[in-house]
């Protein structure tokens, strides 16, 4: 079983990736990329070819579910406080995929356990050793069973979305423009007509609820009303290479399911709702950096902030006027008993 140093011993790495990611859908993207580029993870091999190279279909994916479970703190209490060791894993999951493709084929897969089993004993032609291989395989598909029932039966993961438009990220695109959004502004792109060269010739109107675009000879481009309010003061416009960009700060911090009025409204429970870390309220940032701190004291047997806390007040309140332990040495667990 690994100690708690040998799981922490990454977070300088791990941090400076997540940081630089600014949210975890990038952090994680980093992650399988990393996977996908200098590794066999994504690699299936062809029918009949489980050799040292990739895994079999659905074990990959089955793998990071594991991972996910057993990382989960909620799931460590019953493994004293300490996730499982990741080739236990590794090794119940291929000894899972092994049986459903014996239910399937057993001649394949015999000559498969055969051909495994005289490679991980250095081709020692010993009919106990490989008894022994498969007795082991089907007690870790019996665990990788029970591990299963920690979700619901109707369990599905979730789906993560992805966007490759930047101008649309988190909105649409309509007919004369397209808008992208984050939790805090919004960015609006409209190509221009031809005769339109210069700001000069075109009057933006931002108001904080409604929005205008008239060309100079009194064409309206563009004319509604918002649904929520903005801040005209922190939104401006510009022209560059023919198409009109305005950016437009919110006043609440909300998702917008449309930007006028007059759209279509969009389904914003398929957006990317992700936000960076630098970007939340500093008290929430503190609230963050606290639980990974009592995490980690967990890990280490150390008091969390709460504990400490509690035992400060217990100091102050211990040889307090008319405390029964005033004058004694100050020992906490007295009050535990």
């Amino acid at each position: 079983m690994a100690s708690s140093a040998e799981y922490t011993k990454y977070d300088d790495v791990l941090t400076s990736i997540l940081v630089d990611e600014k949210s975890i859908l990038g952090f994680l993207s980093t992650i399988f990329n990393f996977l996908a580029r200098c590794t066999d993870f994504y690699y299936v091999p062809a029918d009949s070819e489980y050799k040292n190279m990739g895994f079999p279909p659905g074990v990959a994916e089955e793998l990071v579910l594991k991972v996910l479970r057993r990382c989960d703190p909620k799931n460590w209490q019953a493994k004293n406080d300490t996730p499982t060791d990741m080739n236990e894993i590794m090794c119940s999951t291929v000894a899972q995929e092994v049986e459903v493709i014996a239910d399937e084929d057993m001649d394949d897969i015999n000559d498969t356990l055969e051909s495994t089993t005289i490679q991980d004993v250095d081709r020692a032609e010993n009919s106990d050793i490989k008894n022994k291989l498969e007795t082991e395989a089907a007690e870790n598909t019996k665990d990788t069973k029970d591990e299963n029932a920690l979700l619901p039966e109707k369990y599905e993961p979730p789906v993560i979305p992805t966007q490759k438009n930047s101008e649309s990220y988190n909105g649409a695109v309509r007919e004369k423009y397209s808008w992208a959004q984050t939790i805090m502004d919004l960015d609006v792109t409209m190509k221009l007509p031809l005769e339109i060269k210069s700001s000069k010739e075109l009057k933006v109107t931002i108001n904080p609820g409604d929005l205008s675009i008239v060309c100079c000879n009194g064409d309206i481009i563009l004319k509604d009303e918002l649904p929520h309010k903005i801040k005209t003061m922190d939104s401006f416009w510009s022209i560059s290479e023919g198409r009109l960009l305005i950016h437009l700060e919110k006043v609440q911090e909300r998702w917008w399911n449309k930007l006028l009025n007059a759209e279509e409204e969009i389904d914003i429970s398929k957006i990317d709702c992700s936000r960076p870390l630098n970007e939340l309220p500093e008290d929430h940032i503190a609230k963050i950096q606290e639980l990974h701190w009592n995490q980690e004291q967990k890990l280490k047997g150390l008091p969390t902030s709460d504990e400490i806390r509690n035992i400060e007040i217990l100091k102050k309140a211990w040889n307090a006027p008319g405390s029964p332990f005033q004058g004694t040495e100050f020992n906490p667990n007295v009050l535990k008993k």
